[in-house]
């Protein structure tokens, strides 16, 4: 029986001499997929091509306001409900809260400089401690 034993073990046993990687033939040159330099400039091109287009449909849902005969409040609201709903499941939750956070400050800020600017008989003059009108 010490022999059958004996027999199975060397059976079981391999010697691995050969490495088992196989190497990589290339039959042909690699190609560059992209000639841009840097890809910080493709996403600062990304960046003016979706800002672009932001504008433009801007203006069409503008235009398309002028045709209903609905308040722009209600227009507004629920055009603003579906883009954030969308935003928050298309992305994380803190580039949600990031995007919106600031989106809304910059735009108070811009209302706020146009106030000034086109209406002076108000008589408002930004505050320099808060960099805001009111």
């Amino acid at each position: 029986m010490s022999e059958v034993k004996s027999k199975k073990v060397k059976k079981g046993i391999k010697k691995h001499n050969k490495s088992n990687v196989v190497p990589l033939k290339l039959t042909r040159e690699l190609q560059v997929v992209s000639r841009t330099a840097n890809p910080v400039d493709f996403e600062e091109l990304e960046k003016d091509k979706v800002n672009q287009y932001a504008r433009d449909l801007a203006k069409e849902t503008a235009e398309y306001l002028k045709q209903l005969r609905m308040s722009p409040g209600f227009f507004y609201y629920f055009i603003l409900f579906h883009i954030k709903q969308a935003t928050v499941f298309g992305c994380s939750y803190p580039e949600f809260k990031i995007a919106d956070s600031t989106t809304t400050k910059e735009i108070n800020k811009n209302h706020a400089d146009m106030i000034v600017e086109e209406f002076p008989e108000l008589g408002l003059e930004k505050k320099k401690e808060t960099d805001t009108v009111h």
